[in-house]
């Protein structure tokens, strides 16, 4: 689908609406393009290497599967990175996605059928319909919405839609063919995949990672347990380096189709200190294989940084004068006092923080002589596994929900009779 830029062009006079329609954050991001993205192209480098020869130095399960032949882990490792070492951390999972339903003599015309379909799914329409929504219970309620302030407070029936997976947004683009950045129109309808490298050399995008949720439980499991949604997003630069379009890549598979990007960091600061939004350096990858059974598979791959601390609480009192104003009017009091949060904000910039998770772990080690972490599992490691567990069952939870859209589709290249919102990217 062809996108329509808000900036940008090909002559001097659009110079002026460029600069315009561009806002200072629109401009942070954008500088941060290079940067992010060599570090990118640095680990999907080292992942390459590294998973070709399995040579992770620790390595360790992370899901259990019976009667099925899928493959995951999880790993710690070392990446040279602009002259220094970078500790990381990731994942891996590879599993069955469909199959095609034919006789067995029609099975090599249903395997290449198969291929173009996937083909066009992955690179075209899959980060269109990565997100999706769940079946909900809901209980009516006569009562009108309560007012804004008293919203925590009520039990009536939540208005709101459950989302899971995730939901990708377009946002910049630089051209290929002259360096030209611009920004997209039409931020759902993401772009082909196949024109990066031919049409762009980038495209910034967004990921909301959907019902992604921080858990922390310092009695173990059956204690008292701390749950934060982590509602921010990540910022995403996708190249035709992350881009996989191959035939008959290897013996038996007849062709491999996905998608991948580096993370750019945030560059305002969130009540987490690492996670969605917050990675130093990271990249992820999604790629669809079909075999000549005409079997698909999937597999997936994160690395990022390991983090240096988990949470990120500011001591600074009108920080969280702010906070505990929003916990009870839902966010209003920030947006009613901008311009004096603003102006109390540039009063605390040097204000500290600390992270409690990290701080806890040592002192429990340090009281108890490293008992908790040798017989308990009280370290950063276990919490930097849990974060990976987590990783890879958001991951399971998009690519099994894309398949109830793979599968609603008879056929992914009839353009003229896909859903409208497959189309758009946009649904109720």
């Amino acid at each position: 689908m062809s996108q329509t830029p808000v900036s940008g062009g090909f002559h001097k006079s659009d110079a002026t609406t460029f600069a315009a329609a561009l806002t200072d954050q629109d401009r942070i991001i954008i500088q941060r393009v290079d940067s992010y993205l060599s570090a990118g192209l640095a680990l999907k480098r080292w992942w390459n290497e590294t998973y070709s020869t399995n040579g992770f130095r620790q390595q360790f399960e992370l899901q259990r599967v019976f009667n099925r032949p899928d493959r995951s882990f999880g790993f710690f490792d070392e990446v040279n990175l602009d002259g220094g070492t970078l500790p990381v951390m990731g994942s891996f999972q590879d599993m069955f996605y469909d199959q095609s339903r034919t006789p067995t003599s029609l099975q090599r015309e249903a395997a290449q059928w198969m291929r173009a379909q996937v083909r066009e799914f992955a690179l075209r329409y899959f980060m269109r319909v990565s997100d999706f929504r769940q079946p909900e219970a809901y209980v009516e309620s006569r009562q009108s919405s309560p007012r804004h302030f008293l919203e925590g407070f009520s039990w009536c029936a939540d208005q709101d839609v459950l989302r899971q997976g995730f939901g990708y947004s377009q946002l910049y683009y630089k051209l290929r063919e002259n360096g030209q950045v611009g920004k997209f129109q039409d931020e759902y309808a993401i772009i082909d995949l196949r024109e990066l490298g031919r049409k762009y050399e980038w495209v910034v995008a967004k990921v909301r990672i959907f019902d992604f949720k921080f858990t922390f439980s310092p009695f173990g499991p059956d204690g008292p347990e701390l749950a934060l949604p982590l509602t921010e997003a990540s910022y995403l630069v996708l190249t035709d380096d992350f881009i996989s379009n191959e035939e008959e890549p290897a013996p038996g598979v007849l062709g491999q189709y996905g998608l991948g990007y580096a993370f750019i960091k945030d560059p305002s600061q969130s009540l987490f200190a690492y996670g969605p939004g917050q990675f130093d350096a990271a990249i992820e990858t999604i790629n669809f294989q079909v075999l000549e059974s005409g079997e698909v598979r999937v597999s997936m791959v994160f690395v990022a940084n390991r983090p240096e601390r988990i949470a990120n609480v500011s001591l600074d009192p009108v920080n969280w004068g702010f906070r505990f104003a929003d916990l009870f009017s839902s966010g209003l009091s920030s947006r009613l006092l901008a311009p004096v949060k603003g102006a109390f904000e540039r009063l605390a910039t040097s204000a500290a923080s600390f992270d409690p998770v990290s701080a806890y772990i040592s002192l429990v080690n340090a009281l108890t002589g490293n008992w908790a972490r040798q017989d308990l599992c009280v370290s950063r490691e276990q919490v930097e596994k849990k974060l990976l567990a987590q990783h890879f069952m958001q991951h399971y939870a998009t690519v099994v929900g894309s398949l109830l859209t793979w599968r609603r589709i008879p056929d992914w290249l009839d353009t003229a009779r896909l859903p409208g919102w497959v189309v758009t990217g946009r649904s109720s």
